[in-house]
């Protein structure tokens, strides 16, 4: 018979909840920047590197460029 531990289930609710927690605050964060930057006029942003580049072609880079 299948057994459910209650007080493991009520702390990994609680983690959960916390963690969504944490993540609509950083949401909140993040919208508000985007939305005072477009206050202030702006409409695009500028990267210095293409935010879809792969990752594998930066580690490499960073290795070459740090030889040991």
């Amino acid at each position: 018979m299948p057994v459910v531990n209650i007080e493991e289930n009520i702390n990994k609710i609680k983690m959960n909840i916390e963690q969504m927690t944490q993540e609509v605050f950083r949401l909140q964060g993040m919208l508000t920047t985007f939305t005072e930057l477009k206050k202030g006029g702006l409409k695009t942003i500028d990267l210095p590197n293409d935010p879809h580049e792969s990752e594998q072609t930066e580690e490499l880079e960073s290795i070459q460029e740090k030889p040991e």
